[in-house]
């Protein structure tokens, strides 16, 4: 038997496992130029289950797939190799000002709406 408590239980706690994802990658990911992909993933993922569990669109707050490229590990003036890290990074500052700006955007939707993301006293 589904209630419609229920539904909206899932909701908010898909809302709120979101929100615990976006702060943990914020607060843990690397301090290099170039990031993993799977960063990127986790976070894109995040931004759907928030995308799914609002029904909203939310697509300007996803690093786009175009980000994400090989990059150059090492370089050989002398032959012209070019060895590159094994599989797609992105740069950590288009990461952290699409993660930053979801987080400045729901604040603002809390601040005038009914939208709770995070933990708050119950009054």
């Amino acid at each position: 038997m589904i209630h419609v408590g229920a539904t909206s239980m899932n909701h908010d706690d898909q809302i709120l496992r979101a929100y615990a994802v976006i702060t943990s990658i914020r607060a843990n990911v690397p301090e290099r130029h170039e990031i993993e992909a799977r960063w990127v993933n986790e976070f894109n993922g995040a931004i759907e289950k928030l995308e799914k569990s609002l029904g909203i669109d939310l697509q300007e707050f996803k690093v786009p797939q175009d980000a994400l490229k090989r990059f150059v590990a090492s370089c050989n003036s002398l032959t012209n190799d070019v060895t590159y890290l094994e599989g797609l990074w992105c740069e950590r500052a288009i990461l952290m000002q699409k993660l930053d700006s979801v987080l400045v955007y729901f604040t603002g939707l809390q601040d005038r709406e009914d939208y709770k993301i995070g933990f708050h006293p119950s009054n």
